[in-house]
């Protein structure tokens, strides 16, 4: 692939084609652009000043902790052993200004540590959020429900925006899912003065990929530098996705041993206490 060198102008010039009038959910890989002049903190400036509101998935590792004694869950996810793997790391508290995990990728934590962003209250699936609403939109999210705040971006005429990403690392589409009526999976995290919470986590999205015809219609798409974008409104992709995911509750399963994939598809955790 030829090399490419982008400024902050450049990547803002782009997302403009775009023509998006509401806040973003980004999800985002600063090497697919090619080189970029200011690293992702230049792509997170482009971002703000394009959108009115930029929202990423400010996910976090480490606060997991193992199951309570005396409770039992069955159908979860997980499979027992492994809960005994989560005794042999040291778990800290989840809080606001913990950093993304390395996954997210660094425009992420780059849109994190901008001024006025806020975050979620989820120790292991919060959300960060600047622009207007921010506030709003992440205090949307409970320890229950991590995906509130997809929704309620969406609800407020936002857009899904994927850049240089597939849609298997789509965290809208466990959005979708929920409205569906499928329940999230259980764990327990440590947060803030100590505490042990029980939170809901979303299961496998290596079969997302299968919702790329049924949002065809609705997708905006384009190039920047050697970045593939593409956009979709918020409303019209969670309506098209649910709707495909009952008509066919199978399109999610990416193989027949999945545990994740497996239990979901069985109706989700059996929660004993």
């Amino acid at each position: 692939m030829t090399a490419v060198t982008l400024t902050r102008e450049d990547i803002a010039k782009g997302l403009g084609k775009l023509e998006i009038d509401g806040g973003v959910e980004v999800h985002s890989s600063l090497s697919a652009f090619g080189w970029v002049e200011g690293g992702a903190e230049a792509v997170a400036a482009a971002l703000l000043e394009v959108f009115p509101a930029v929202m990423v998935p400010a996910f976090s590792s480490g606060c997991s902790v193992g199951m309570p004694p005396g409770v039992r869950i069955e159908r979860n996810g997980w499979r027992r052993h492994w809960w005994h793997h989560l005794h042999r790391h040291t778990p800290q508290p989840f809080h606001k200004d913990l950093p993304t995990s390395w996954g997210m990728g660094a425009i992420t934590e780059a849109v994190r540590l901008r001024p006025g962003t806020v975050r979620g209250i989820h120790p292991s699936h919060s959300f960060a959020a600047n622009g207007e609403g921010a506030e709003d939109i992440t205090s949307a999210q409970t320890y229950d429900d991590p995906m509130a705040p997809v929704v309620e971006l969406c609800n407020r005429g936002g857009w899904i925006l994927m850049l240089g990403t597939r849609l298997n690392n789509c965290t809208a589409l466990h959005a979708s899912e929920a409205l569906a009526g499928r329940p999230y999976f259980a764990r327990y995290a440590l947060v803030e003065e100590g505490r042990v919470v029980r939170i809901g986590v979303p299961g496998c999205s290596h079969a997302f990929y299968r919702f790329a015809p049924v949002l065809e219609s609705i997708k905006r798409e384009m190039r920047i530098g050697n970045a593939r974008v593409h956009a979709y409104p918020g409303k019209e992709f969670l309506e098209l996705s649910v709707a495909a995911m009952k008509r066919d509750p199978e399109m999610t399963i990416c193989r027949p041993g999945c545990p994740a994939c497996a239990d979901m598809l069985a109706g989700g955790p059996i929660i004993y206490e």
